[in-house]
């Protein structure tokens, strides 16, 4: 492991001034997020005082966001394709906090093609991989979803919305007939269980490690996309997907389990979200210290938006206290079915699952 994060405890208690401040957001009222200014809101505009600490610093030039965008289009198969969406490629600038050297922010970076692609291909293809582990795989008995067949959808990915909603052969099963676990319905399990998947190499979320190997190389599309928009910033060989409903969070914590210092991305899809992010006040305290005073930033991410965490921000405490309802954008909020030529029928009794969901997915490089 690098010098960097050798240090790191990963199981340290997290400073209270970030604890606190999580909670104070986790407890504000919608309404009362939109009104605080002291957020980091792009698409409301930086106070004066943010544009002190957050300065533009370099631009992904249209070019690249379009041509990464071309390349995944053709580089794979979608169930519910994005087709034409008549929404013009922009540059996008990129912004860097003075006060959290490396973090890196990336506002409307996807545009929305691309996001409807990501968001079919991981809650498609990649949810029914079974070497993709999720957050009910200790618990219970998963029937995957058999490959697509006949001509229509011939080389199409499998995925769980073409599952009948309830039916008995689809039912998810405790593995332990004697727990309190109750047998879960397709609905069940996408509407309200599914918390989590991982891509390529298998974060351990009770040990808080990843194994040496991993049975599956990360989504090689996925990581073209990102090493496009990131050029020589890191290889993602491992990634955590995220999916929230309003009341759902992420309690503090810190990602210093991988074995390399390169920095990491995080991608935004669906509702927005608030995120918190914290560093020592004064670098070379006791990490054992909870009272250290804490330099703190709370930005408003929204669908299309990018964090990338560099160089000392790596490291950082950080956190998602809330979810916003009603914030998912128009042309999202209906997946995965689509009007017009072509749209799965199947996918018409999933309509509106994106509306009140929000899919984070942080992609990282694990081995030096």
């Amino acid at each position: 492991m690098d010098s960097e994060s050798r240090h790191h405890d990963t199981h340290a208690l997290p400073p209270h001034a970030i604890c606190d401040l999580y909670f104070h957001y986790q407890k504000m009222s919608d309404s009362d997020v939109s009104n605080d200014v002291s957020i980091v809101d792009f698409k409301r505009g930086l106070t004066d005082t943010q544009k002190e600490v957050i300065v533009p610093v370099d631009t992904v030039s249209a070019e690249v966001i379009g041509e990464a965008q071309r390349v995944f289009r053709e580089s794979g198969k979608d169930l519910c394709a994005s087709g034409d969406m008549g929404v013009e490629v922009e540059a996008c600038t990129i912004y860097e906090h003075t006060s959290f050297p490396g973090l890196k922010l990336f506002p409307s970076l996807l545009p929305p093609e691309c996001q409807v692609m990501m968001i079919s291909r991981l809650l498609h293809r990649e949810l029914s991989n079974p070497l993709h582990k999720t957050n009910i795989h200790h618990d219970y008995n998963i029937p995957y979803p058999p490959p697509s067949k006949g001509s229509s959808t011939a080389n199409q990915p499998s995925s769980f919305f073409t599952l009948p909603q309830s039916s008995k052969p689809n039912t998810l099963t405790p593995l332990n007939p004697h727990s309190n676990h109750k047998p879960l319905n397709t609905v069940q399990f996408l509407q309200k269980k599914l918390r989590w998947l991982t891509l390529g190499s298998q974060y351990d979320w009770t040990t808080r490690s990843y194994p040496e190997s991993s049975p599956t190389p990360f989504p090689p599309d996925i990581a073209e996309l990102v090493t496009t928009l990131f050029p020589s910033s890191f290889t993602p060989e491992s990634g955590v997907v995220l999916l929230y409903s309003p009341k759902d969070y992420m309690p503090v914590h810190r990602d210093v389990s991988e074995e390399c210092q390169r920095g990491l991305a995080s991608f935004s899809l669906g509702c927005d979200g608030l995120f918190i992010i914290a560093k020592d006040k004064y670098p070379g305290g006791d990490e054992r210290d909870e009272g250290r005073e804490q330099e703190m930033v709370v930005l408003r991410v929204r669908s299309g938006d990018v964090v990338q965490m560099n160089g000392e921000t790596r490291w950082s405490w950080h956190a998602m206290p809330k979810v916003m309802a009603n914030t998912c954008p128009e042309w999202l909020s209906e997946w995965p079915f689509k009007e017009g030529e072509g749209a799965r029928k199947e996918f018409e009794k999933w309509r509106g699952f994106m509306r009140g969901k929000r899919l984070n997915i942080s992609c990282r490089q694990v081995w030096g």
